[in-house]
């Protein structure tokens, strides 16, 4: 029925009921945005950039983390890593196994840069800070350079298989050899590519709850992984302007051959005693996570000096996402 056909009394009744749905949609969106802001402090770069906001799907029943847009295919991520351990480190190699206790900071930064099918990574900063001892009023924590921020390296996709540029050398060979058959979930563990399983079409509301069987682990931890993860939605936030829900997390996963973009491979038992991931709103993206952990974890072989560690680590991660 159009609504020029309604008697004038049931026409207001019409318009008075268009206008306050109007009105809960947007207090609904003003409260979600008001959310995000006072959960995102007084720093400027922390506040939703106001045509992101504008994507955010929600309605007086909740959010959706959507999955429907098109994913961007220039992208740049700036990734800041650091990782306080209280670890026991055993290397090995075919001369010596050496036994250590580790404990401090390590700060790893890179850069990704993604142009279709061109890949371009940077290492800008891999350091280790010790803990400051005794009086820490003038004391400062120093960083012991791990690795020298390094040469930009570029991949290629050609037909379906990522390979690093032969003009990097022998470095590139060998990098192609390890990390073609993983590449995939590599993009995927940086942002550079979205993670294939999502949420469904399910609205959040703050406090609702969610456990990750180990069917749908992928939406958060990449590779074969094995285990469970509980969620909790607790507040919305932005990272770097860009609009998230923020969940803490517990649970528990391990994975083979986690790849990283220095060619290294690492399996890894972790228990995640306590933390929040910051997941975003527009895209199937893990834009930033806050951990409490306990691993163990084994790097290296196949010919390479092998390292063993187990103990505390508490993560950060930060990924400045930039759509180019």
């Amino acid at each position: 029925m159009k609504l020029h056909h309604l008697p004038i009394p049931l026409l207001c009744l019409a318009v008075l009921s268009c206008d306050k749905a109007k009105n809960i949609a947007g207090k609904a969106r003003t409260a979600v945005e008001s959310e995000i802001a006072k959960q995102s402090g007084k720093s400027a770069e922390n506040k939703p950039d106001s045509e992101w906001q504008k994507l955010v799907d929600q309605t007086p029943e909740g959010v959706i983390f959507r999955k429907d847009l098109p994913f961007p295919t220039k992208l740049e991520v700036k990734t800041t890593r650091l990782q306080e351990v209280s670890q026991r480190i055993v290397q090995s190699s075919a001369i010596e196994n050496q036994k250590l206790t580790v404990k401090g900071t390590r700060t790893m930064v890179t850069k990704l840069e993604r142009d279709g099918d061109q890949v371009r990574y940077s290492l800008l900063e891999f350091t280790f800070s010790e803990p400051v001892t005794g009086p820490a009023d003038d004391k400062k924590p120093v960083a012991t350079p791990l690795a020298p921020p390094s040469k930009p390296v570029v991949f290629l996709k050609t037909g379906t298989t990522w390979k690093a540029d032969s003009k990097e050398g022998f470095r590139a060979v060998a990098l192609s050899k390890t990390l073609s058959p993983v590449f995939e979930d590599l993009l995927v563990e940086n942002a550079l590519a979205p993670h294939a399983l999502w949420f469904g079409k399910k609205r959040f509301k703050i406090g609702d709850q969610l456990t990750v069987p180990e069917s749908s682990l992928p939406m958060l931890v990449t590779g074969n992984a094995k285990g469970t993860l509980t969620l909790t939605l607790k507040s919305f936030d932005a990272v770097k302007g860009h609009p998230c829900g923020v969940f803490e997390v517990r649970g528990k996963y391990d994975r083979k051959q986690s790849p990283d973009f220095e060619g290294g491979l690492t399996d890894e038992d972790v228990t995640i005693q306590s933390g929040q991931l910051w997941l975003s709103l527009i895209y199937p993206l893990v834009l930033k996570e806050e951990l409490d952990t306990i691993q163990s974890t084994r790097t290296g072989g196949q010919g390479n000096a092998a390292s063993r560690s187990q103990g505390g680590v508490k993560v950060s991660v930060t990924r400045e996402w930039k759509q180019l």
